[in-house]
């Protein structure tokens, strides 16, 4: 497997019972290892997974920023549902400006009514809309106010957001790339339309969704990415030949807490064996 083609390895950062400062090491220890990006997951409350607590993403991946110098930064994904695209334009402004250039904005729309992650807008008042095609409306909305913010436009008017006069909200030469949460069809479709790539979560149908991503592709840099479990017991943290074959860039791989930093870095400095 010496020989095998290059597929980017990322690690994405459970932040439900963890302290800040185990997920900031745990990203210091990709990044001195041979992984190429560093995730957190969007979630204010342990609620929804039985854990005591989480972390606000942008606060603990400013922190990584600052600790790393190689490995890509971003959320996976930003609930649309919680952030206003001002808000969050400002959010990942500044992170970008942390990470100079490093950081990638995952991005998605938010659990669906009824299902357990739904808790925490449950929790806070906000009114989830039951239709998958509103959502992916809302979700179009906010990328596409993110761009308009981006390229310096004052004025913005939507369904779900509005700015008049608005100005001097995200640094100048800073990169905006997007990339949108999938599970299946729709997203997929979706994020070939409007995104910079997509990230599939693994599971039953994940071969023909990334078939459906590869046909929709519109250039060679619209990136291909799954999203599953970090496997300890695997040499290289799980499958690896099988997704470079169905054409997939990049593995996204989920650890969670308690962290096993000495597997993590053996297996990322396998990794980087391979890439070389």
């Amino acid at each position: 497997m010496k020989n095998a083609p290059l597929l980017l390895t990322d690690l994405v950062i459970s932040p439900f019972g963890a302290s800040a400062n185990e997920i900031i090491e745990v990203a210091k220890c990709a990044d001195e290892s041979g992984f190429n990006g560093v995730w957190v997951l969007d979630h204010f409350s342990g609620k929804v997974v039985n854990r005591s607590w989480s972390h606000e993403p942008f606060t603990i991946l400013g922190a990584i920023a600052a600790v790393t110098s190689r490995v890509n930064v971003g959320p996976l994904v930003a609930n649309m549902v919680n952030r206003n695209p001002v808000l969050l334009a400002s959010s990942f402004s500044s992170l970008q400006s942390l990470a100079n250039g490093r950081a990638v904005l995952g991005l998605g729309t938010g659990a669906p009514p009824g299902t357990k992650f739904a808790l925490e807008q449950e929790m806070i008042g906000r009114e989830l809309e039951h239709e998958g095609s509103k959502r992916l409306k809302r979700l179009a909305e906010t990328i596409t106010s993110l761009r308009s913010i981006w390229n310096g436009d004052s004025v913005f008017q939507g369904e779900y957001f509005a700015f008049n006069e608005l100005e001097s909200v995200v640094q100048p030469d800073t990169d905006l790339q997007i990339i949108v949460g999938a599970n299946g069809k729709a997203m997929i479709e979706f994020a070939a339309e409007y995104a910079d790539g997509v990230n599939i979560r693994v599971g039953p149908s994940i071969e023909n969704l990334i078939d459906l991503a590869v046909s929709l592709a519109s250039n060679a840099e619209f990136e291909i990415s799954v999203h599953e479990d970090f496997d300890y017991n695997h040499p290289y943290g799980g499958e690896f030949e099988k997704w470079m074959q169905l054409g997939v860039s990049r593995r996204a791989c989920m650890v969670n807490a308690p962290f096993d930093l000495l597997r993590i870095a053996e297996i990322g400095e396998r990794l980087h064996g391979v890439s070389d």
